[in-house]
């Protein structure tokens, strides 16, 4: 088994975005070598705190591929995925589901309590009771969960 040591917000470079809302983010980036190719990792250069998970993107390249057309890859991920947004507050100060769909990370492993978040949806922490207000209006309506690799 192999071991990556390597810390992208200690060893990348500094890579500002702003999204179409006008709100700039700050990600670290870092491209080297993996078993099975090159990994680009882009690390957002923010706090985690109880209500926000900083994101995190990868893009894995094969051996010969060029560092540079690699990371404008990534970075063209980045800029995509700080545009969509799935979570809107409503008049009542609650996350609402935008446009039917959710799209995020799951934090949760095995042995974590059920109570704290258990995924990041734009960013944000959702606990599977937050999770589970979100749903709630579309009692009844059929769903589709759909488990993405990382590097897609």
């Amino acid at each position: 088994m192999t071991t990556i040591i390597t810390d992208p917000l200690k060893d990348g470079y500094d890579f500002f975005i702003t999204d179409k809302w006008e709100k700039e983010y700050h990600f670290k980036i870092i491209t080297f070598d993996v078993p099975s190719g090159k990994l680009s990792i882009a690390v957002e250069d923010a706090e985690e705190t109880d209500n926000y998970y900083p994101r995190k993107m990868e893009v894995l390249s094969d051996y010969d591929v060029d560092i540079e057309a690699a990371e404008l890859r990534l970075k063209a991920k980045v800029k995509n995925e700080i545009n969509q947004k799935s979570l809107r507050m409503n008049d009542k100060g609650n996350f609402v589901v935008k446009d039917n769909s959710l799209q995020g990370v799951v934090l949760a492993d095995w042995g974590m309590d059920i109570s704290k978040p258990l995924f990041s949806v734009d960013g944000k922490k959702i606990s599977a009771q937050q999770l589970s207000r979100l749903l709630s209006p579309y009692c009844s309506f059929k769903f589709r969960l759909e488990i993405i690799d990382p590097n897609e």
